[in-house]
C-alpha cells in the first residue's frame, strides 16, 4: 500500500484551483450529457463521509484500486480527532483502503478522491474518475 509520500498526484498541482474547477463539473448539471465529475455533499468530514465518497467514486471509476484521497491539512487533522482508533495517516489509508495524500493548498472545504491520471495539473482528463466531496460549515 502506498503511503502519503509517494502517492502519484503531482504536488505541484495548484489544488486550490484544481478543486474549483472540478466544483463545476457536477455530472447533475441541467442538460449535461457530457462526463462530469461525481460530486456529493457531506455536513463534516469523518469515515463515514469519506467511505461515502469512496462509493461513489468507485462506481463511476474504470479501475477503483486507483483511487487517491486528497485532503486539506485541516481535514486530515479533524478526522484524527474524531476517529479515536486512527493515530496517523498512515492508518488512516489502511482504514480507507485507499492511499491518502495531504495537501496544504487544498480547500478545507473539500476532499477530492481520484485517478492520478484524470487530472494533469489542473487540467482535468477524466472526470468519470473523479468523485469531489464538499463539506458543509465544519471548521
Amino acid at each position: 500500500m502506498g503511503s502519503s509520500h509517494d502517492t502519484p498526484i503531482d504536488t505541484a498541482t495548484d489544488f486550490e484551483e484544481l478543486s474549483a474547477r472540478l466544483r463545476t463539473q457536477s455530472s447533475d448539471a441541467p442538460g449535461s450529457d457530457t462526463a462530469r465529475v461525481t460530486i456529493r455533499s457531506f455536513d463534516e468530514v469523518s469515515a463515514d463521509s469519506l467511505s461515502e465518497l469512496l462509493e461513489a467514486g468507485a462506481n463511476d471509476a474504470a479501475d477503483p484500486s486507483d483511487l487517491v484521497f486528497v485532503l486539506s491539512r485541516a481535514n486530515a487533522e479533524l478526522l484524527l480527532e474524531r476517529e479515536f482508533d486512527i493515530d496517523d495517516a498512515d492508518e488512516l489509508e489502511e482504514v480507507l483502503g485507499r492511499p491518502v495524500q495531504i495537501e496544504d493548498e487544498m480547500p478545507d472545504d473539500t476532499i477530492l478522491l481520484l485517478d492520478p491520471d484524470a487530472v494533469d495539473g489542473e487540467e482535468i482528463r477524466n472526470p468519470d474518475a473523479i468523485a469531489c466531496g464538499i463539506v458543509g460549515a465544519d471548521h
